[in-house]
């Protein structure tokens, strides 16, 4: 931009009077003095050389405010949710009976236990089936109900299918975080990680999504200390807690969470992409004990 005879310095160039005067305003709330020079065919907003820098950052400030954002998914009704979630029902019901029962006289708990160990040595598909396995009705029960709940949270984002894959593997992955943080005879069961690992995932998609409208400040960081908080109220009591289970299961599902909320508008979501992603997760799970049972069953 070039400098005028009387001081002053153009730092803007526009097509229309009206978007200068926008940008003209913003100078003045900042408290920048500032005038429109008319030309041909554009219209210059200049402020005095020494305010130029400053001027310019408030500008280049707004700018960054208002970039064009992608807009948050449309969210799914609620009902939408509720297959996945019986489904999720069936197969904790079914992997609690099978083992005190003795089902095929199989040894379910030895087969299906996250021993660090034995993860670290290969046996990936313990981080996937003891995600089955409870001790008792109540550790069951709290699973059932919050990772219910949750379900049917993520499915408005994300749509069934997609989100009980999301959860399976981001739980597996904090069971194999768990397992490289412990020693090789720690041993933990439970859906608690998948849990908190959906926990996870619904914390940073919310984030991210609240960020166009919240960005800067603290209210932008109140979906994850929201989370964080849950976090803290329910995976830190009880004597049989795995503390380590819950805070990777919270860590994976954030990182699952954050990719799919950049990179999520790329998944196909359609009623049949989701169709697929439930029918991979099942059959995950389905492989993962087919491989616990005929190693140790």
């Amino acid at each position: 931009m070039d400098d005028t005879e009387d001081g002053w310095v153009a730092v803007r160039q526009f097509g229309r009077r009206s978007d200068a005067e926008q940008h003209a305003l913003v100078l003045a709330a900042a408290g920048i003095d500032c005038r429109l020079a008319a030309r041909e065919t554009t219209v210059t907003l200049q402020v005095a050389r020494t305010e130029a820098a400053r001027a310019r950052r408030e500008l280049n400030a707004y700018a960054f405010e208002n970039r064009p954002r992608r807009s948050s998914p449309p969210m799914r009704p609620l009902a939408d949710g509720l297959d996945g979630v019986l489904v999720y029902f069936g197969v904790l019901l079914l992997l609690y009976g099978a083992p005190r029962r003795n089902t095929f006289s199989l040894d379910w708990w030895s087969a299906g236990v996250a021993q660090a160990g034995a993860i670290v040595s290969g046996e990936w598909w313990r981080t996937l089936t003891a995600l089955g396995l409870h001790a008792d009705l109540e550790h069951l029960a709290s699973n059932l109900v919050f990772g219910g709940l949750l379900g049917l949270c993520l499915t408005q984002l994300l749509g069934p299918g997609l989100t009980w894959l999301a959860v399976l593997l981001a739980g597996g992955a904090g069971n194999l975080l768990n397992a490289l943080l412990h020693p090789a005879a720690h041993a933990a069961i439970g859906a608690s990680t998948a849990v908190f690992a959906a926990l996870g995932i619904l914390s940073a998609l919310t984030w991210r999504h609240r960020a166009g409208i919240w960005q800067h400040g603290v209210r932008r960081w109140l979906p994850l200390g929201a989370g964080i908080m849950l976090l803290a109220f329910l995976g830190f009591g009880g004597e049989r807690t795995d503390i380590g289970a819950h805070l990777a299961g919270f860590a994976t599902g954030v990182a699952a969470g954050t990719v799919l909320a950049s990179f999520g508008h790329l998944i196909p979501q359609d009623t049949r992409a989701q169709q697929l992603y439930a029918t991979l997760g099942i059959a995950l799970l389905t492989v993962a004990w087919a491989l616990a049972l005929a190693t140790h069953g």
